[in-house]
């Protein structure tokens, strides 16, 4: 592998999504004002963000295939430096592809799409030997039997490990005991916990195996629980537009940041401004063209 670097692992989904002033009323026809196409994914987003941010060349270890709609993925991975490590280099299966529609004026946006449920990769030494010197882990859940491998090798050889954790999938019982981060969203709730309760989420996390969690609220403050005590980080107030893949902004962001040194609070703050600066603007990429990266290294 050579130098070290962080690796990402996880789904990617081709994005089709257009950007409209407001939802469209069911069965008419919509002009779209714009369109974004590319790579999709909480694990991928993520890893493009990492290497926007770093300048460096992380790992994605997702399901492509031979399909060719998994060649618009895996071109828009490369193109933003992003290596693939394909778990069904031989499969035919069509890659998971998401419609969305962006409502700008409400800055909202409505998804329909396949997870990769369908995608069964099989088991085999390639995607653990990507974490030969890596940097950091980032799981996504999805492809559960290797998340839990390959974050279960990570733990064994000293790799922090960060969970994207979403919504509550049974493969988390599994992950959680080698997972160190969890940034979790406010409605990753597992079950017997109160829904309404951040405090009983971070005991019942804390006491599987993360020692740093956090949990997003939208536009709401990041609230977040450590060995030193608990607290909350304000987010910024953006004139939104598009949150499409803001929280695999800030989950991307958040391994460059900590990957650099910051302290857990000041790594989530940094991230959520990122995140927050993204939904600025239509698409998971187009805030990159307006982004001083210098200032984030």
């Amino acid at each position: 592998m050579g130098s070290r670097r962080a690796v990402f692992a996880g789904l990617s989904t081709l994005d089709l999504a257009y950007a409209v002033d407001r939802y469209p009323a069911e069965d008419s026809k919509t002009q779209a004002a714009d369109l974004f196409l590319g790579a999709g994914g909480p694990a991928a987003n993520a890893a493009i963000t990492y290497a926007f941010l770093s300048g460096a060349n992380p790992a994605l270890v997702t399901a492509l295939g031979k399909h060719p709609l998994a060649e618009l993925i895996r071109g828009d991975l490369h193109q933003h430096r992003v290596t693939a490590v394909d778990l069904t280099p031989d499969g035919t299966q069509q890659p998971p592809v998401s419609s969305i529609i962006v409502a700008t004026g409400a800055a909202t946006r409505t998804i329909v799409s396949l997870d990769g449920s369908r995608i069964h990769p099989g088991l085999d030494d390639t995607a653990a030997d990507v974490l030969a010197g890596a940097s950091l882990l980032l799981v996504d859940g999805h492809y559960p039997d290797h998340a839990v491998r390959l974050a279960t090798a990570a733990r064994a050889a000293g790799v922090p490990v960060v969970l994207d954790a979403g919504r509550w999938r049974p493969a988390h019982a599994d992950l959680l005991p080698v997972v160190d981060i969890a940034v979790c969203s406010s409605v990753f709730v597992p079950p017997g916990v109160p829904a309404d309760s951040a405090d009983a989420v971070f005991d019942h996390l804390h006491a599987a195996g993360p020692q740093l969690v956090a949990i997003t609220g939208g536009g709401g403050p990041i609230r977040y629980s450590m060995p030193g005590g608990r607290g909350e980080i304000p987010v910024p107030v953006v004139p939104a537009i598009d949150t499409l893949g803001a929280g695999d902004i800030l989950h991307g962001a958040f391994c460059h940041f900590h990957e650099r040194g910051a302290d857990f609070p000041d790594a989530l703050r940094r991230a959520a401004a990122v995140a927050g600066a993204s939904c600025r603007f239509v698409g998971t990429r187009e805030w990159m063209r307006h982004h001083d990266t210098q200032s984030m290294r």
